[in-house]
């Protein structure tokens, strides 16, 4: 028979992962509706950017 744990630190954890995911997605959010509003062109350069980046290339 298995025991649980009473240790509520799990949760707690889980509970701040949730809420650094919520402010981060509030806080990114401006940014990506700019994008959209500049049109499809700018976000398709900001993605090839960024591509370059994590590939190593030149920025």
């Amino acid at each position: 028979m298995a025991t649980r744990s009473k240790n509520n630190w799990g949760l707690i954890g889980s509970l701040v992962s949730i809420g650094l995911a919520v402010i981060s997605i509030g806080y990114c959010f401006p940014s990506i509706l700019e994008m959209i509003g500049n049109g499809w062109e700018r976000s398709t350069r900001t993605v090839a950017f960024f591509a370059r980046i994590i590939t190593g290339g030149d920025a």
